[in-house]
């Protein structure tokens, strides 16, 4: 079986995808090939068959998440995407998408806000392996769609965010660090598929474009040697700080 399904390849050779009802959206703030490869290892590695994305727009993370599940051959697997868009702004792409691989019964849209329906899964006492953050991108809608991630993602799961080249989201993962058990991994990072003339240039083009990120220990860590935005983080163990427990961040 190979890694990517047909339709996902194609989505990424035409650089759009169709909704239900046959509108065309443009893959502008979808993930790339390489990044959906990386997901694909990270979900074969732990051997995830529960997973969830925040986010789920035109269904190429989606895709490549409910075709590793099919993959894995368990009859229990499910994947829950949490968009308040998803019918109406993307014209239900990812379901539509989904439908051509035969993978919409793995696929279960939870429609609207992260913050209101990440919580139904919690009062269920679920448990994910696998998550992926790619929703509103501003410090405080990140770090909410994190700390709810972290009550359903058992201890050795897989959290990976999207474009963490943002400043905000980086104040995130300095949250992460300094008040929870995770760990960067890094063997899951895009690296080695551009030159570093390329990356080097698209490096300053960010800086330029935001000078704060001269001063973002991240940014010169991670981004100056590919321009994706993808950090997956494996959490090690259950952890909730103590009352008065705080560290700067």
């Amino acid at each position: 079986m190979q890694l990517l399904p047909a339709t996902l390849e194609e989505m990424f050779k035409n650089g759009y995808s169709n909704g239900l009802n046959g509108s065309v959206i443009k893959l502008d703030d979808a993930i790339s090939r390489e990044e959906a490869i990386c997901i694909v290892r990270a979900m074969e590695d732990i051997k995830a068959t529960k997973t969830i994305e925040i986010g789920v727009a035109s269904g190429v993370s989606a895709l490549a998440i409910c075709y590793t599940l099919h993959k894995m051959g368990n009859p229990d697997v499910v994947h829950y995407g949490v968009d308040p868009n998803q019918m109406t702004y993307y014209g239900g792409a990812a379901i539509a998408n989904l439908k051509k691989e035969n993978l919409d019964g793995i696929f279960h849209l939870l429609e609207g806000p992260s913050h209101e329906k990440t919580i139904e899964l919690i009062q269920k006492n679920m448990t994910v392996d696998f998550a992926f953050i790619d929703g509103w991108h501003t410090f405080d809608y990140t770090l909410v769609d994190f700390f709810l991630i972290d009550k359903l993602l058992r201890p050795g799961g897989i959290v990976a965010f999207h474009d963490m080249y943002g400043l905000a989201k980086q104040k995130v993962l300095r949250y992460i660090k300094t008040h929870r058990k995770y760990e960067v991994l890094e063997q899951y990072l895009v690296r080695g598929n551009e030159s570093f003339i390329k990356t080097f240039k698209f490096f300053i083009w960010r800086i330029y474009k935001k000078p704060r990120l001269l001063f973002s220990g991240y940014h010169w860590k991670y981004q100056i040697r590919n321009s994706s935005g993808l950090l997956f983080l494996r959490k090690k163990e259950q952890f909730e700080p103590p009352f008065h427990f705080y560290k700067p961040f």
